[in-house]
């Protein structure tokens, strides 16, 4: 029979092992929101995951994704990735409705053994695409999606995931333990299915000369149709993002883009960088240097 002082020098050696062998070694997350579809009706994102110091399984977690309500309605999810099978539950969701902004919840239910379950490491990983509805009186149909950093509010749910791993004594292998790690996020900011152009730039030429004016996508929303001051329509195309114009005006003159059009309806022109000037120099002659100008008088003679 195995006395008391043995096994608590067990469990003290496999916990010493534990931290010896980096298992509580700094462990952290990256989550980010990317934009993969931009429709005229809809936007689906991917929730991606990614550890940036050392490698972990993925436990237990409530992914927040905030939305507002006068953007985006109706979130679903539109594929489960990487943690709904196996070693996991199906990912599940939840919608908590706000006045302003609503929050739709991403849940990873973790049900692994000896911390077996999938690992995330160095390279992105998906953990499922997430489509919204534009809502009706969405015209700029341009959107925002966001998480909170932990503590960042006492009455809204933070984002919440753990890491799961295999006990470290010995008297209990079997047994699996999950711990909270802290993390950081990548947000969507103003992300748009109508195009945004910028043009640029404010130039001087002598009269006659030529000016370039340079038109280029702000947001990547493709194809793009600009039309400036005196000029025919230009298209922005995603093999094309920035595209350059020649102009020859006899007298000073603004550039201005009057319209951007994308294929869910009219975009707009970048706030300030809506317009180019082009100043107009005359040249003067320039003045004879002395050394090289020779005095002329003139006799008439009758």
């Amino acid at each position: 029979m195995k006395s008391p002082v043995i096994g608590r020098g067990l469990i003290f050696v496999g916990i010493v092992l534990f931290y010896a062998t980096g298992a509580f070694a700094q462990t952290s997350f990256k989550l980010r929101l990317v934009p993969k579809v931009i429709a005229c009706d809809s936007a689906i994102v991917s929730v991606e995951i990614q550890a940036p110091d050392s490698a972990f399984v993925m436990g237990n977690a409530n992914l927040r994704i905030f939305y507002k309500t006068a953007q985006l309605a109706n979130p679903s999810i539109k594929s489960r990735n990487n943690f709904s099978s196996g070693d996991y539950f199906s990912i599940t969701s939840l919608t908590d409705v706000g006045v302003d902004t609503s929050v739709f919840t991403l849940n990873i239910l973790y049900r692994g053994e000896q911390g077996s379950g999938t690992t995330v490491g160095a390279s992105w990983i998906s953990v499922a695409d997430v489509k919204f509805a534009l809502t009706g009186t969405n015209t700029s149909k341009c959107y925002d999606l966001f998480f909170l950093p932990k503590g960042a509010s006492s009455s809204l749910p933070n984002t919440v995931i753990t890491r799961a791993y295999a006990s470290p004594t010995m008297e209990d292998p079997n047994r699996t333990l999950t711990a909270e790690i802290n993390g950081t996020f990548t947000n969507i900011t103003n992300q748009c299915s109508l195009p945004v152009v910028a043009i640029a730039k404010d130039t001087t030429i002598n009269a006659g000369g030529v000016a370039v004016l340079t038109l280029s996508s702000q947001n990547g929303v493709f194809p793009a149709t600009v039309t400036i001051t005196g000029q025919a329509p230009i298209q922005l195309t995603q093999a094309e993002p920035v595209k350059t114009v020649s102009v020859s005006p006899a007298t000073d003159t603004i550039y201005q883009i009057l319209t951007v059009t994308g294929s869910c309806g009219s975009g707009s022109a970048a706030p300030g960088k809506s317009q180019a000037k082009v100043s107009v120099q005359e040249v003067t002659p320039p003045e004879c240097p002395p050394v090289k100008c020779i005095p002329l008088t003139v006799r008439i003679i009758n």
